[in-house]
């Protein structure tokens, strides 16, 4: 794709000053390849650095008149958004796994994808998903850094049985629930020299995970220890079953609720909402959607045994799903999703959970 030349854009812009454009933005790391589309269908696109300046300089220079900037989310982040709605501009970052792909595979290259883009805009087939501030953003990172450690750290203790497995060795007794015990039973294991230190290493490495993440929640703890935060941390953490890990998660994910509508946005926006597959007079529910952060809808079904253990509503509600789809693992996933929109609810209306009647 050819960078941008001013003489081109101006001829592209001439008899349509008072007209809206769309703008479609494939972004990548270094560069952006954008697609200006004019409102008879006819579309310039050209490539630059990655920097917001890249559309904004055109913008600015010929006075056009945006009326939207779609471009997908992605590992770039919300930057790009927020510096071109600083400037004026409406901004779409779409989920790119709702965005409308071809039945049969064709040609693909950085200025399709963002002539699409902007087709998109065009007609409405895309939605917008919320652009969370600086500060959202940021204190989303400390959480999912953390699950980052949990997920690290899961992972080691795997390598480690997974290396005693492989040397022939009986894991030493309690090392299913890591006991003080049994990790002090590992490092005097009976090994050959070689396999010892690849023993010794991994153990460093739980020793590290361990570390940090008691760290890392003693942070996040201390982000939602006042204030506001603090007290609608207390109202979700008021349901049997949500501990605090969950309720940080709910929030710092959720962040803004009052932006959903009604139940059904929340559920699908977590990834618990099933999908329907409709044919003739049966209406069968699928799977459920696979959006969402997956380690808060984790969070949201092991609290659900819980909360179905403390609260007899939790537990006829699990009953009553059980009875009809007759498998444990999807009635507590509709639990969850009862549980998630319940702390919505206590998020929007600002009070604690009250126990329902049975």
């Amino acid at each position: 794709m050819a960078k941008l030349s001013l003489t081109r854009l101006e001829a592209f812009v001439l008899g349509f000053e008072t007209t809206a454009f769309r703008v479609g933005i494939d972004v990548h790391k270094k560069s952006y390849a954008l697609a200006l589309l004019r409102e008879d269908g006819a579309c310039l696109t050209w490539t630059g650095p990655a920097r917001a300046e890249t559309l904004l300089e055109p913008v600015r220079r010929f006075g056009l008149c945006i009326k939207a900037v779609v471009y997908e989310a992605g590992p770039t982040g919300f930057s790009l958004a927020r510096r071109l709605e600083e400037a004026g501009l409406r901004v779409m970052v779409v989920a790119p796994s709702r965005v409308p792909r071809p039945v049969r595979a064709g040609a693909k290259s950085d200025r399709l994808d963002g002539i699409k883009l902007a087709e998109y805009a065009d007609n409405r087939r895309v939605r917008s998903i919320a652009v969370p501030t600086e500060s959202e953003e940021a204190e989303r990172s400390l959480l999912r850094r953390r699950h980052a450690l949990a997920s690290g750290r899961r992972r080691c203790k795997q390598r480690i049985k997974a290396h005693l497995l492989y040397l022939g060795v009986s894991a030493p007794e309690g090392l299913d629930h890591w006991s003080q015990a049994a990790v002090s039973a590992l490092r005097g294991l009976g090994l050959k020299p070689s396999a010892r230190l690849t023993l010794e290493s991994l153990l460093r490495e739980l020793d590290f995970h361990n570390q940090e993440l008691r760290q890392v929640e003693g942070q996040l703890l201390e982000l939602l220890a006042s204030g506001a935060q603090r007290e609608r941390l207390g109202y979700l953490r008021s349901v049997p079953g949500v501990g605090f890990l969950t309720a940080a998660s709910y929030m710092l994910e959720v962040f803004r609720p009052e932006r959903f509508n009604n139940a059904r946005q929340v559920a699908s926006y977590l990834g618990l909402a099933p999908m329907v597959h409709h044919s003739g007079d049966r209406k069968p529910r699928g799977k459920i959607t696979p959006v969402g952060q997956s380690r808060l809808r984790s969070l949201l079904i092991e609290a659900s045994w819980v909360w179905k253990s403390h609260d007899s509503y939790a537990a006829k509600l699990y009953n009553r799903f059980l009875s009809r789809m007759g498998i444990a693992q999807k009635a507590i996933v509709a639990v969850a999703r009862r549980l998630a929109i319940i702390l919505w609810r206590l998020s929007i209306e600002q009070r604690s959970y009250r126990r329902q009647p049975v």
